[in-house]
């Protein structure tokens, strides 16, 4: 009997236990950002029991913020959603059935205070069409400025003069917080210059933008530190090196729950020097030579410049957000150069010539400025919004020079001259983007914008005659340049988990008009053009919950001429001329790209992407012979035009690999190598490049951090070019005192001295050589003082508006 009880009792505890599962039920949503409507990944959510809050099951977000929980018994729970960064999400839950919509929204934390640190954030992480650079979890530029941290962007480049290039290409696009910077290329690199790497967040490298982005080239947006609310800081500091250079700065935040406030200036002293030679030889139609001419330089420039920035972020309510930003850069320059030049002409007679020239640039002033606006209304949680954007820049120059020649032949008397240079470049944009989430994870992105831009240029040249200037009049010209935009843009975006599919289509329509003219008012020319292209985009991407990335896309892209580049005036200098070429045709480039990037816990980082790009009717400058007898009567000079050379491609495949065993150890190593080759009617040519940059940072004892980077680009083509190698090695330290209210930095930039710039030509009609070595290597020393709160230290000298885009996963 005892046996038959207990068969029948453990039946009963079967049956119920069976009856049970069977009423299992789902819990699946969505987990969303409370203010931008965007999904989050990673989130962590979870139920649990009423009485004693003990966990039950639980689920993480997938990539498109959705969540599933499975075998949960019908009962009431504690829903709970938590992230870093964000409030911890609590409610009650009652389940009966399958829930199939639940809807969370996360709050942004109070205080950098409250977040804790769960995990290492990927140095390195691929999401859609961007590869972003997350700067603020490299510690080896915190000491840095933004030129600095743009370095260790995949694919680009910062030259010496602040150029910026994305793989060898200088058609890029800056932008900051997700906007267009619309700012003048000097304004734009005193910005660069001038700005810390603390106050980025990360570094977003487009290489192949969708039709959301307006430009031949790639993108690169600088996102800097987002809010940190309620509290103030001041900090004042100054950086000073060798060169000679000397920059005071401070900057002073304040801000609460609903307003936080930017105030940033600061002052910069420069003395450079530079070092440069050269040869160019001219040839005849029939390859005999015509001249060679040899050059050497030397130029010392004292410049002194400054910037000061103001920014406002207004939360006006949970759903609408305001930001103002605007800023100045003056700026005063004054060179000195002294050239020797000797040159042998062979027609129309054989004769040796050559001067010893000597160029004063002094009183040089120069201004850039601008402002802008950013509203954005999201009308719910589930992602729809609306956004308007304004943006105005300015840079305004003006010099005055004078120039002496001295010349071998005694026979010839010192030719002096004086120069007078103004320029002007306004520019602005007005934008309206409106997104709004379709059903089954589908979001449709509409957009449309207007350009507005142009400037003006002024050259006078005096030559002295007796005790009288007279004006050199084919040298001396005047221009207007004017250009309006309209583009209009709209994006599709799916979502499958981990997978997103992107395709996009954007118009294009440019007007453009010029008019150039000598100043005793002859020679006016002018042009009047318009240019109507589609771009069409694809962008695949799949990422894994262990950070693998896979993405691949295409978009065609066009190039339209250049109104400088469509006119006929001719732009005189002393042995040489350009014009424009009006047949010039739209350029079209086909970009192909797969990439790879694999984060790897306790290892770091690998990044692969490789990249196909071809182009049509790409437009080049060709440099020729030829005859100018309204200035240079019978001798042969060069002359350059831009045409349309024929097609170009590029093959290339980058390396990314970081390596951080440690949080005191970070090994990270950038390389690439490309082919480059083109067609030029019936020549060819083609090479092979590379370069590679490696970063060693490390922190010793505790206290001292050391850091050590080399890089390398080799000899690259170009039309007729080839670029000459470039080289260096840098080291530095630094260290904080009294608990990180001082902090001290020491740097030694190209220890060897092997930088170097140049470039040679090989055109059928006109060869050059050249180099130019500036004062690369010198010592510098930074300090900086803080008083008040160090959680706002990251938006101090910011000089940007705040971020608004998808919080990244820590």
């Amino acid at each position: 009997m005892k046996k038959i009880a207990c068969f029948i009792l453990l039946s009963s505890y079967l049956l119920v236990f069976t009856s049970l599962q069977a009423q299992s039920v789902s819990v699946k949503g969505t987990v969303r950002d409370a203010k931008t409507g965007e999904v989050l990944p990673m989130v962590n959510v979870g139920l649990m029991r009423v009485a004693d809050t003990v966990f039950v099951r639980g689920a993480a977000t997938e990539f498109d913020g959705t969540f599933h929980i499975k075998d949960v018994k019908p009962g009431k729970y504690l829903l709970q959603a938590s992230f870093v960064g964000y409030e911890k999400y609590l409610r009650e839950l009652e389940v009966r059935g399958n829930l199939d919509k639940l809807e969370i929204s996360l709050k942004g934390g109070t205080t950098l205070g409250e977040v804790k640190i769960v995990a290492e954030k990927p140095l390195y992480v691929m999401d859609g069409e961007k590869n972003m650079y997350n700067t603020k979890e490299d510690v080896s530029i915190q000491t840095g400025t933004a030129s600095d941290a743009l370095q260790n962007a995949p694919g680009v480049e910062v030259d010496a003069e602040g150029n910026i290039t994305l793989r060898g290409v200088s058609s890029v696009e800056i932008w900051v917080n997700d906007r267009p910077s619309h700012m003048n290329e000097e304004a734009l690199k005193q910005y660069i210059k001038q700005m810390p790497a603390n106050a980025i967040e990360r570094i977003e490298v487009i290489t192949n933008p969708s039709a959301r982005y307006s430009t031949t080239g790639g993108v690169i947006n600088i996102v800097t530190n987002q809010k940190i609310t309620r509290n103030e800081l001041l900090c004042v500091g100054v950086r000073s090196r060798t060169s000679p250079s000397v920059s005071p700065w401070a900057s002073y935040v304040w801000a609460n729950e609903k307003v936080d406030f930017n105030f940033y200036i600061n002052a910069d002293y420069s003395h450079h020097r530079m070092e440069g030679d050269g040869t160019n030889t001219l040839f005849t139609a029939n390859g005999d030579t015509s001249r060679f001419q040899s050059s050497n330089r030397k130029t010392e420039a004292n410049n002194l410049g400054g910037y000061t920035g103001l920014n406002l972020n207004w939360n006006i309510s949970d759903k609408t957000n305001l930001s103002t930003w605007m800023g100045v850069y003056p700026y005063w320059g004054r060179d000195h150069s002294n050239i020797d030049l000797q040159y042998r002409e062979y027609f129309p007679t054989l004769r040796n010539l050559g001067y010893h020239y000597t160029e004063d640039n002094g009183d040089g002033f120069g201004w850039g400025g601008y402002a802008g606006a950013w509203l954005e209304h999201r009308f719910d949680t589930t992602g729809r919004k609306l956004s308007f954007s304004f943006n105005g820049n300015t840079w305004n120059d003006r010099s005055t020079g004078n120039e002496t020649f001295a010349y071998y032949d005694p026979a010839r008397d010192t030719l002096v001259r004086r120069t007078e240079n103004r320029s002007s470049n306004p520019s602005g944009s007005l934008s309206l983007d409106y997104t709004h989430p379709l059903k089954n994870q589908f979001e449709l992105q509409v957009g449309a914008e207007t350009e507005f831009g142009g400037g003006t240029e002024y050259i006078c040249l005096d030559t002295l005659n007796g005790s009288v200037y007279e004006q050199v009049l084919l040298r001396s010209r005047e221009g207007v340049e004017r250009g309006t935009g309209l583009n209009g843009y709209v994006t599709l975006q799916k979502r499958w988990g981990g997978f997103t599919a992107k395709v996009g289509l954007r118009g294009e329509q440019e007007w453009k008009k010029s008019t150039w003219n000598y100043l005793n008012g002859t020679g006016t020319t002018s042009v009047d053009t318009a240019f109507f292209g589609l771009v069409p985009s694809i962008h695949l991407s799949y990422q894994t919950k262990t950070f693998t990335s896979y993405s691949l896309s295409y978009t065609r892209r066009h190039r339209t001429p250049g109104m400088t580049q469509l006119s006929t005036f001719r732009r005189f200098d002393d042995y040489s001329y350009e014009t424009g070429n009006p047949n010039l045709l739209i350029s079209y480039t086909h970009n192909l790209e797969a990439a790879f990037n694999k984060y790897i816990m306790g290892f770091g980082n690998i990044g692969i992407n490789a990249y196909y790009r071809a182009n049509t009717d790409e437009i080049g400058t060709m440099a020729y012979a030829g005859y100018a007898p309204e200035y240079f009567g019978p001798v042969l000079v060069n002359y350059t035009m831009p045409e349309n050379i024929g097609s170009s491609h590029t093959e290339g495949l980058e390396a990314n690999i970081t390596y951080r065993p440690t949080g005191f150890l970070n090994v990270r190593l950038n390389a690439s190598v490309f082919n480059y080759g083109y067609n030029y009617k019936d020549f060819s040519d083609s090479k092979v490049s590379w370069s590679a940059r490696l970063n060693v940072w490390a922190k010793l004892w505790g206290w001292l951090e050391v850091f050590a980077n080399a890089h390398y680009s080799s000899p690259r083509l170009g039309l007729y070019s080839m670029s000459v190698a470039n080289k260096g090695v840098d080291f530095g330290v630094s260290s904080d005192f009294f608990n990180r209210k001082l902090s001290v930095n020491l740097n030694v930039r190209d220890i060897f001295g092997m930088a170097q710039w140049g470039n040679n030509t090989t055109a059928p009609s006109y060869q050059t050589t050249g180099s130019q070595r500036y004062d690369s290597r010198f010592v510098s020393l930074g300090l900086t003082w803080r008083m008040g709160k160090m959680e706002l230290e990251s938006k101090a000298r910011q000089g940007a508006t705040e971020s608004m885009g998808t919080p990244q996963l820590n």
